[in-house]
């Protein structure tokens, strides 16, 4: 699974490429990974401001992996 861990990212797509824009956003949206993030319009500020938001997201990997974990044992 990508990003099995959940860790908050962005990405930013290569403009005329049908696999990132088509396929990989949509993979990633699937998952709720990421966030694509525009290169034209990605301002410092912006980019900030979407790290922001994204680190400030509750994310639950560790516990979900420690319950797993703890099954097997």
């Amino acid at each position: 699974m990508i990003n099995a861990r959940r860790r908050p990212f962005l990405y930013f797509p290569l403009k005329h490429h049908f696999e990132q824009q088509v396929h990989v956003h949509h993979r990633l949206r699937r998952y709720r990974a990421g966030r694509s993030m525009d290169y034209d319009t990605a301002t410092p500020d912006v980019i900030a401001e979407a790290l922001v938001q994204e680190l400030g997201r509750e994310t639950d990997g560790e516990r979900r992996a420690a319950a797993r974990i703890a099954e097997l044992l």
